[in-house]
């Protein structure tokens, strides 16, 4: 007998605004310049198996003949329990200018892994357990598969809209001979405003997540401050499940970001919270011929 289980693949994370590319393979070349971004998140701190994620990923635009694309590469793991997801991907993202701003085209091919650590399983001994079940491995096994993503992404010089479809294949992966899963669809959608104070040095940057597998839905509102495009604050709301804080500030070609996850939930009786930190660094790339391309995401500073 084959068991076959379903569980949610993608990652939650709280600075989405600035890990687009994880959720968007359009992102990619988007700022114009060549970045190298990595996040770790630690999630219900307090909570056994609680999951630990890490991304990190590289991207930049390029001139072919008379087009713009954008490249990227993206490598992300997380560890849930016993089990651990490992995603390798290459991105790819036609640039086309559109009504004043940029209409980028993305694709993501990758392989999709996910591993269960079966010497670790625990049964206890009682007249309601048995000592052994075929559904559950005793070793170390796992499965992979290819994947893909795809998406829009629309800049202008003071907004931005993405809309992206994840796990398009729904890839199916078997661990072994007796179990197998699969990686659900998912989508998302995200926006975003870019305000000038009266002060010119404040920006006030709204922006909204949302994503869902049909099954369920999740919701980010977010609003950030930023001082001098150096330093910057705000807060976020993940509905029905938490109140964000985060902080950040620029050095240079080198930004870092931390983020504060306080749960609204019962869970908050096992957990602090979660934390989350990124740091991006960029290198600026030769300009393009004028009218190329010259709009960048109003979200990166």
């Amino acid at each position: 007998m084959t068991g076959v289980v379903r569980a949610q693949y993608d990652a939650q994370l709280s600075q989405y605004f600035m890990a687009m590319g994880y959720y968007n393979p359009a992102y990619a070349g988007t700022t114009g310049d060549l970045n190298a971004f990595a996040l770790h998140r630690q999630q219900w701190i307090g909570i056994k198996g609680a999951p630990k994620s890490f991304f990190v990923t590289g991207d930049m635009p390029l001139k072919v003949g008379k087009s713009t694309v954008g490249i990227g590469l993206n490598l992300f793991t997380e560890r849930i329990g016993l089990f651990q997801n490992t995603n390798v991907a290459g991105q790819l993202a036609y640039k086309q200018k559109l009504f004043g701003g940029t209409l980028s085209i993305g694709l993501q091919l990758g392989l999709a892994n996910i591993s269960f650590d079966g010497t670790k399983v625990y049964i206890p001994e009682s007249d309601y357990h048995e000592k052994e079940d075929e559904a559950i491995p005793t070793s170390e096994v796992n499965g992979m598969g290819l994947d893909m993503n795809g998406g829009l992404y629309y800049t202008h010089t003071h907004f931005y809209i993405g809309m992206a479809s994840t796990h398009v294949l729904e890839p199916e992966l078997e661990l072994d001979e007796n179990i197998s899963t699969y990686i659900g669809r998912a989508y998302n959608l995200t926006a975003g405003y870019n305000i000038q104070l009266k002060n010119p040095l404040y920006e006030l940057q709204p922006s909204v997540f949302m994503k869902t597998d049909i099954q369920s839905f999740q919701a980010d509102i977010t609003a950030r401050l930023v001082y001098n495009k150096m330093f910057n604050g705000g807060v976020s709301w993940r509905v029905n499940e938490s109140v964000i804080v985060m902080l950040g500030v620029v050095f240079g070609n080198i930004q870092a970001g931390y983020a504060y996850d306080f749960p609204t939930t019962p869970i908050l009786k096992g957990s602090s919270g979660s934390h989350e930190l990124m740091i991006r660094f960029k290198v600026k790339l030769n300009k393009m011929k004028t009218g190329q391309y010259k709009h960048k995401s109003v979200r990166i500073l």
